[in-house]
């Protein structure tokens, strides 16, 4: 059985950046509200999933941020024809009957990991649908990570190709290199290469700060002595928590059959002519009431005859 996980957030700005200037006749922008509906049916229906989720993010500041005010400072504020199609977007999840997870105060990279490592236990393959490299340090025999941007699937051979380490290491590089995506500070000066062979010569990130004499160059030792503080922050807010202590149970999240009726109400009132056309009529729910006639004085009855 088959679990994906999707990055819910990345989506939905991938779709409102890959659509430009689409609205309704009411003048309601709906870029990211079509974009969002076209990738979740097309995973739907190349994947097949057995069972599928969506993760957002937190509504609300994260501990991370509680940590280093500056995290993630430095991206720009969701636009705003964004976040009016975001509520319009958690109704089309609600209406496929897709369970998503929106916890506040915690953020959604830690709800995948968790979330992942505890199907995978319960033996589920697990794909977790991002392109975010922070992701790839959960990643195991299981739990692999599918980039729906370049069609890839990322598991132990392609992390270790990709950072020098196998998974359970990547939060270590990224304590050396930072991550101007998240604004992680790392040390200011080292990049990937120096980070690989860094952490490659030693057992772990601890050991390379508890004895840098064993760091050959000069200029890097002192970059790593001088940033002690920082690299051990970089970690922290690199490290995705797997253990959240979120009660779900995995088969719950088994793909179901759409509420059509509800989805068709909203592609009309967004005037997604091509996705009504997609709603099929075997999908909808059919109310009649039945009874068995066995002879005609019953056939009579039932018609006022006998009467």
């Amino acid at each position: 059985m088959d679990l994906y996980l999707i990055d819910g957030h990345s989506y939905f700005y991938r779709a409102f950046h890959a659509i430009r200037d689409l609205s309704n006749s009411k003048g309601f922008p709906t870029n990211a509200i079509y974009g969002f509906t076209n990738m979740l049916m097309k995973l739907l229906r190349e994947k097949k999933p057995h069972a599928l989720a969506i993760v957002l993010d937190s509504p609300v500041p994260t501990e991370r941020h509680r940590i280093y005010e500056h995290y993630k400072a430095q991206r720009p504020e969701t636009p705003a024809a964004l976040v009016m199609q975001i509520p319009h977007m958690k109704k089309i999840i609600e209406a496929f009957r897709i369970t998503f997870f929106e916890i506040p105060g915690v953020e959604a990279d830690d709800v995948l990991g968790t979330l992942a490592k505890k199907a995978a236990v319960q033996g589920f393959d697990v794909f977790i649908v991002s392109g975010d490299k922070d992701m790839m340090q959960i990643v195991e025999k299981t739990v692999k990570i599918y980039d729906p941007m370049k069609e890839a699937i990322i598991g132990q051979a392609e992390v270790i190709e990709r950072f020098g380490v196998p998974p359970s290491r990547v939060a270590e590089v990224m304590a050396l290199t930072g991550d101007a995506v998240d604004n992680i500070p790392g040390v200011k000066g080292i990049g990937e290469k120096t980070a690989k062979d860094l952490i490659t010569s030693v057992h772990n990130l601890k050991d390379l700060i508890e004895h840098p004499e064993r760091i050959r160059s000069d200029r890097v030792r002192k970059m790593i002595t001088d940033n002690i503080d920082s690299i051990k922050l970089s970690e922290i807010l690199a490290t995705i928590d797997i253990d959240l202590k979120i009660e779900v149970d995995m088969q719950q999240l088994s793909v179901k059959e759409p509420d059509w009726p509800a989805l068709l109400r909203i592609f009309s009132d967004f005037e997604f002519t091509s996705l009504v056309k997609m709603v099929p009529s075997s999908g909808w729910p059919q109310r009649a009431s039945y009874m068995t006639i066995s002879d005609a004085h019953a056939l009579r009855n039932y018609l006022g005859l006998n009467q």
